[in-house]
């Protein structure tokens, strides 16, 4: 089963959809851009776009982010 964690909009026709769920037995968490097709308003379609993350990897990702934060305030 798929739970929804979270969303951000990307732009006024896509946005970024954070989900956690369950492939091959493992926890995976799966970022991807989803966008809002003209004929059919309301109605968000995923794309390629993202990145699945298995949870033995999270960590790391959870660092990088840390160095990306750091990154950004060392340049304001």
């Amino acid at each position: 089963m798929t739970q929804t964690i979270g969303e951000m909009d990307k732009s006024s026709t896509e946005k970024i959809v954070v989900t956690l769920g369950e492939y091959k037995r493992k926890q995976r968490i799966d970022m991807r851009v989803y966008f809002q097709p003209d004929a059919d308003p309301g109605n968000w379609k995923p794309t390629k776009k993202g990145i699945n993350i298995d949870l033995d990897s999270w960590g790391e990702f959870k660092d990088l982010v840390g160095k990306v934060d750091r990154a950004i305030t060392k340049k304001d």
